[in-house]
């Protein structure tokens, strides 16, 4: 957090991010369970550079065709993983804003959705171009000090989704949304960076396994099914 911490003041002082807001400590009643000695208790926005959202200017009902500039959809972020073609073309005669064009690591974070599926959360892993955030989505850029798939793991967790839930405004279940102040302020308990990575390779081995298995359950359906389709041709 101290390293976080001075890169954010050298950024600052570049001229290339602008003083955050201090966020509150963490009081002993928003901890939901007691860590290891090792671990810690922070908000989001601690361990955050900076934080940005996008832009939503009336766009085409059709997605971008091969480089045309597109604005992404809440819904390119709110299924676990990152969908590109989730997006709406700019028209032509509308300048695009560079600055929205979502990057390789950037951790997005749908800001208006479904009581269910809002404020879930994706990290970019391809490499894209002409695609910009819409107004809502927000990025948060974090710092290299941090294993960015373990703090998507931990926004998207139980506690988190409990925490969105109390915290998010909108009288309509079909329409919840969470403000970026919000955001920031998600308490995330964080290890060290080894013992991150380390549970960042223990679910994506977990994560192949529960695959494997999906496969497997669906050969065993589809040979059921032909069994009992020639069973039934014998009749």
């Amino acid at each position: 957090m101290k390293d976080i911490e001075l890169e954010k003041q050298r950024l600052i002082k570049e001229g290339k991010i602008k003083q955050p807001k201090l966020l509150p400590e963490i009081k002993s009643g928003e901890e939901p369970y007691v860590l290891p000695k090792s671990w810690n208790w922070v908000r989001l926005g601690n361990i955050s550079l900076f934080s940005d959202a996008g832009w939503s200017p009336q766009c085409e009902s059709k997605p971008r065709h091969d480089q045309e500039w597109g604005v992404l959809k809440v819904s390119s972020v709110s299924w676990g993983e990152f969908r590109p073609k989730e997006n709406k073309a700019l028209p032509q005669g509308i300048d695009p804003k560079p600055e929205y064009e979502v990057r390789v690591g950037d951790f997005l974070i749908s800001r208006a959705n479904t009581e269910e599926i809002v404020a879930r959360s994706v990290i970019v892993k391809e490499s894209l171009v002409h695609l910009m955030m819409s107004d809502k989505i927000v990025r948060f850029s974090l710092s290299q000090k941090m294993e960015k798939d373990f703090i998507n793991f931990a926004n998207l967790s139980q506690f988190a989704r409990e925490y969105y839930a109390r915290n998010a405004s909108g009288t309509s279940s079909s329409m919840k949304n969470i403000s970026r102040e919000v955001m920031n302020n998600l308490p995330i308990p964080l290890p060290p960076l080894p013992e991150q990575h380390r549970i960042v390779a223990k679910v994506d081995r977990l994560m192949e396994l529960c695959d494997r298995l999906d496969e497997q359950i669906e050969a065993a359906k589809t040979k059921q099914t032909e069994l009992l389709n020639a069973l039934m041709a014998e009749v």
